[in-house]
């Protein structure tokens, strides 16, 4: 897995509450819960062995840490 797709979604979310399209925030939300899922999913997968997979685990942590984040802000369970 890679953090492009989790970046993507917060940037998205942040990006449609700024907008205040109603309908670009609930795709984007619903983008940024699925993102969200994917990435704990294989958080809790993961077995990263050398240096480079250990950098791509802790990357892949810290977008779904503030992508969880900027869905809180919203007010949004996830």
């Amino acid at each position: 897995m890679k953090s492009r797709g989790i970046v993507n979604a917060t940037r998205r979310l942040i990006g449609a509450r700024k907008l205040g399209s109603a309908t670009l925030l609930g795709k984007a939300e619903e983008e940024a819960r699925h993102a969200l899922n994917q990435a704990r999913a294989w958080i809790e997968r993961a077995n990263p062995r050398d240096e480079e997979a250990q950098q791509n685990f802790r990357t892949i942590v810290e977008a779904a840490g503030d992508l969880e984040r900027v869905l809180q802000e919203g007010g949004i369970r996830t």
